[in-house]
């Protein structure tokens, strides 16, 4: 699976998650910090795998020191702003997540993965 489109699905995985988590009213039950915290670890994977597929190359170090970059800048800006007790900021994020993955996926349907390069550098 190429890594935009793995991205995208945990992005929407994630999203849908936390929107069932604030749906069911957030608070302190195991299954709902199951969920919160399932949720969570995707939206982190995919804003790390998001990130290794800015670097071109084969810089295998590059890749990595961005990705993890990704994954704690999303952490950062999700931790940031977060109201106290409130159950609908995780699922603003989740809907956000939903609408971000679900486009990603959408773009990518009906393209040719065997597309020849074509422009001034594709020689």
């Amino acid at each position: 699976m190429p890594p935009a489109k793995l991205a995208a699905s945990l992005a929407l995985l994630g999203g849908v998650l936390w929107i069932l988590h604030a749906l069911l009213g957030g608070g302190d039950g195991s299954v709902l910090f199951l969920l919160h915290v399932i949720g969570l670890a995707c939206l982190m994977a995919a804003s790390a795998v998001f990130g290794t597929t800015l670097v071109k190359g084969d810089a295998v170090a590059v890749r990595a020191v961005v990705g993890v970059a990704s994954a704690l800048l999303a952490l950062s800006v999700i931790e940031a702003f977060r109201p106290d007790a409130t159950t609908w900021y995780d699922g603003f994020w989740g809907v956000v997540a939903v609408v971000l993955g679900g486009l990603a996926l959408a773009r990518g349907r009906g393209r040719s993965t065997s597309r020849r390069p074509a422009g001034a550098h594709a020689r």
